[in-house]
């Protein structure tokens, strides 16, 4: 960290380039990083014959508690942040101090954090934090201050709730009313938790950067960035879905493909009654498809390209639109498939279990491929090679002990024939 200190009026600069930038109007300043600093001065030719800047007492274990480090800027030294013509905050990280008494204050807010009794403030606040930061944007509180962002105190906004993380080293968000997420870059694989399926909806704009994020246990609706994992979530209108969706309901509503890689619906299941369905646009080419256990029925659209399609029916129908025109589409399990794709699409459902396809694989199937003896199979072979037995001569069949001997020999003689008549 660079600082620089006028010998004459012993102010301390501190330039807004130096501090760890937190996201939005949001700050922070590592004391331990500026006691360093301090030290490298008074060690320096300028400082060596200056007053000394301060004091410090180290962090100290006592009973199997830390207590925090102590640091305290002497007179007659103070601090002036830069003034940027647009106001900032700077957190305070690090320590016990008195920075906030020491500073010129102008329209840089300064948060000092410090705590009386002086545990390890550090360790405290982040087990009241619950290793998330909790967002109410209807209940909670503007800031970065602890203890907003606790679940004591949500904070209401996501560009606190963010700096609140990024300083924190928070990687989850645990949202309690209904978000949308307009902008901001989430990108550093955040989890967006809502507090229930039905109640939390998040809508995400095209602004925001939520690649590689993932989202459980709400109503998701917008537009993704890839990479996503979505969990134990409704899904409904929803754009550029690429990633991992597992266990979630299909609502009414078309979720689009995107991002030229393939999306995973694990344990999926349609939340549409009747015989409607959900609907997947495929984003035309570029995108492949594995659903794997799903339940319920689908619809597939727009389909231009040649990547693959898998799906695995635990129970359910599968409708191809006319949309679709390309590409190998494999259909497993136990349903109902509604075929009304064009062009080249290669639809392969024969390993499909449902009604018209079992008797389709029973009564047409070759006998010739089954034979062995005392099978069903081969009973059916063996009759149907015997022919019509009212087409079969007499003469000829007439061994001791066959019908044909009663027939032929006994029933049919001239004389019984005659008497019959």
């Amino acid at each position: 960290m660079i600082i620089s200190i006028d010998p004459l009026t012993y102010i301390i600069s501190i330039l807004q380039a130096e501090l760890n930038f937190l996201g939005g109007a949001n700050y922070q300043l590592d004391t331990n990083v500026f006691r360093i600093a301090l030290k490298d001065w008074e060690d320096n030719e300028e400082g060596i014959y200056q007053p000394k800047t301060h004091t410090h007492n180290t962090t100290v274990l006592l009973g199997g508690i830390q207590y925090s480090r102590v640091l305290e800027l002497l007179s007659p030294y103070t601090i002036t942040f830069q003034e940027t013509g647009t106001p900032y905050s700077v957190s305070l990280t690090g320590s016990n101090n008195n920075i906030l008494e020491k500073t010129n204050l102008g329209t840089v807010q300064i948060l000092s954090n410090n705590s009386a009794g002086l545990i390890n403030v550090g360790e405290v606040q982040y087990g009241l934090f619950s290793g998330e930061v909790t967002i109410d944007v209807d209940n909670g509180s503007t800031g970065t201050t602890y203890p907003t962002g606790t679940p004591l105190q949500p904070v209401n906004n996501l560009a606190d709730a963010l700096a609140i993380a990024l300083s924190r080293g928070f990687d989850t968000f645990f949202v309690r009313s209904n978000l949308t997420i307009d902008a901001g870059d989430f990108s550093n694989s955040f989890t967006f938790e809502g507090e229930n399926q039905t109640r939390i909806t998040i809508t995400i704009n095209t602004g925001a950067n939520v690649t590689n994020c993932e989202f459980k246990n709400c109503t998701i609706l917008g537009t993704l960035d890839g990479g996503n994992v979505l969990d134990d979530c409704i899904l409904s209108t929803l754009s550029y879905a690429n990633g991992v969706i597992r266990n979630c309901l299909l609502n009414t509503g078309t979720i689009t493909l995107g991002g030229a890689v393939t999306a995973h619906f694990l344990n999926c299941f349609s939340g549409v009654p009747g015989t409607g369905t959900p609907t997947i646009d495929m984003g035309g080419s570029s995108q492949s498809l594995s659903m794997r256990n799903y339940n319920g029925g689908i619809t597939l659209i727009n389909k231009t390209g040649t990547d693959a399609v898998s799906i695995d029916l635990n129970s359910g129908q599968v409708a191809l639109d006319s949309t679709v025109t390309n590409g190998t589409i494999v259909i497993r399990g136990i349903g109902k498939l509604t075929n009304n794709s064009t062009g080249t699409a290669i639809i392969l459902a024969d390993d499909l279990l449902n009604r018209a396809n079992i008797a389709v694989s029973t009564w047409d199937e070759l006998t010739a491929s089954h034979i062995t003896a005392g099978t069903t199979g081969k009973a059916l072979t063996d009759a149907g090679a015997a022919g019509n037995p009212w087409d079969s001569p007499v003469a000829g069949s007439t061994a001791e002990g066959t019908f044909g001997e009663l027939v032929g020999k006994k029933l049919l003689t001239v004389a019984k024939f005659l008497g019959l008549k």
